[in-house]
This record gives C-alpha cells, sequence and structure tokens, in this order.
C-alpha cells in the first residue's frame, strides 16, 4: 500500500513513460508521507479503447490517477501529493492538465496487508519493519 491506478487511453504512454511514471508516483509519495517503504508502491495501468471513457456525457481522452493511501496523513500532504502527481504527469505525458484527474482514497491501516502483515498507523513503519523483520527482505522506511 499505496495502490495507483492509472486508466490511459490506448497507446498514450510509451514503455519507458510507464516506467518513469511508476518511478516517480514512488519518489513523490515516499518524499510526501516519510516513512512508506518503496516497496510497497503498486502502480498499475490500465489501457482504455478509444470510445470506452466519457466526460460529461462526450467522449473523453482524459487521464486518470486513483490512489488508494493510508489514512493519517495531514491534509497538507495530500493536497501536495495530489499537485505533485498531477504536474508529473503532464510532464512526461505530454497531457494537458485539464485532461487529468487525479484523486485520493484513504483506507484505514489494519484493513489492508502487505508482507503477511496489517500495516502500521502513519508515523510508525520503521518500528512496524524492525518488528516484523522485513529489513531481510529489503524492505526499509525512506
Amino acid at each position: 500500500m499505496p495502490v495507483y491506478r492509472c486508466s490511459i487511453p490506448q497507446g498514450l504512454l510509451t514503455d519507458d513513460q510507464k516506467q518513469q511514471i511508476a518511478l516517480e508516483i514512488t519518489d513523490i509519495h515516499c518524499g510526501l508521507t516519510n516513512g512508506t517503504p518503496r516497496k510497497f508502491v503498486h502502480v498499475t495501468y490500465e489501457e482504455v479503447a478509444p470510445g470506452a471513457t466519457y466526460v460529461g456525457g462526450e467522449r473523453s481522452t482524459a487521464s486518470k490517477t486513483i490512489g488508494l493511501i493510508r489514512t493519517g496523513r495531514p491534509q497538507e500532504t495530500r493536497s501536495e501529493l495530489v499537485r505533485q502527481l498531477t504536474d508529473m504527469w503532464a510532464r512526461i505525458s505530454g497531457q494537458d492538465k485539464a485532461d487529468i484527474l487525479v484523486a485520493l482514497q484513504e483506507v484505514r491501516p489494519r484493513d489492508a496487508m502487505e508482507w503477511g502483515e496489517l500495516l502500521p498507523e502513519d508515523g510508525v513503519e520503521a518500528a512496524w519493519i524492525d518488528e516484523h523483520g522485513l529489513t531481510n527482505a529489503g524492505v526499509s522506511a525512506t
């Protein structure tokens, strides 16, 4: 956790652009949340065929990124995540910001499991990683 699901028009991004976006989503999320292990950031792309997405009843070529994140993040952090992700997406994809939707949904930590363990509350990631021996698997808090 977090999970970022990116719905994009078919053929919009090259494999290299997808890789770059996935790395930058990881950098942005970890940089703003202070503790999320990089190995916990999931990015999934769903390519949508022409005519399969609409906005306001009209065909759309907008890209949508929905991020599932743990509850407990301050509003300032959540707003900055949305801002930085939108700016990054526009820069890499070449899409106008008017064609980009980024939204966050929150999940309570104890309602999600990663590496076989219920997730910790915000701010105690390092202790949680140590407690569950995840450093041996290369997991570290950012």
